[in-house]
């Protein structure tokens, strides 16, 4: 699978809800016959305001955390395709989420792995080193800060990250 590459204005554009909090529960299993990674985030804010701060965010996506032994001898291998976002419990996060699909309820991140970035150490990174994130921007407004999470986007600061998600927020309305 391909993903098309998106940049951090498109992630802002498409997403319905943008999760900054902690990764609290992992867990997996069947909805329907069909295989789901469930996650819950304590959400400390959402640059969109839809999710209220200091409460928990449950939600799932396809796919099942490993493959898993059906008890008949037979293995489900249907684990989260490559591509989509993986969850670690405890992992601080930036999470750029869709709507729910209306017939599934299955949700996950736009640009797929690469609308969720770790925080860590005041440093921001999705699945892929945020190559491609700033593509095709005009960037010529931003600050001295921002403009240097453009030259080295591998290892940019989390708050400016989260401050200059805010401001495409706002220039979005």
């Amino acid at each position: 699978m391909k993903l098309k590459n998106q940049n951090l204005e498109e992630l802002v554009a498409e997403a319905d809800s943008i999760l900054i909090g902690q990764v609290v529960s992992v867990t997996d299993g069947f909805q329907n016959s069909a295989p789901f990674t469930e996650v819950t985030i304590r959400v400390g804010s959402d640059a969109k305001g839809k999710v209220k701060d200091d409460t928990e965010y449950t939600f799932r996506q396809f796919g099942l955390i490993k493959p898993r032994s059906m008890g008949n001898g037979k293995v489900y291998l249907g684990v989260t395709p490559e591509g989509f976002a993986k969850w670690n419990q405890g992992e601080q996060v930036v999470a750029f989420m869709y709507k729910k699909a209306e017939m599934t309820g299955f949700q996950t991140t736009t640009g797929m792995a690469q609308g969720k970035f770790i925080v860590s150490n005041d440093k921001a990174t999705n699945g892929f080193n945020n190559h491609g994130l700033f593509e095709g921007m005009d960037t010529s407004a931003l600050s001295a800060e921002e403009q240097n999470m453009i030259t080295n986007p591998g290892s940019m600061s989390a708050a400016t990250f989260v401050g200059l998600v805010g401001k495409l927020v706002e220039e979005s309305k």
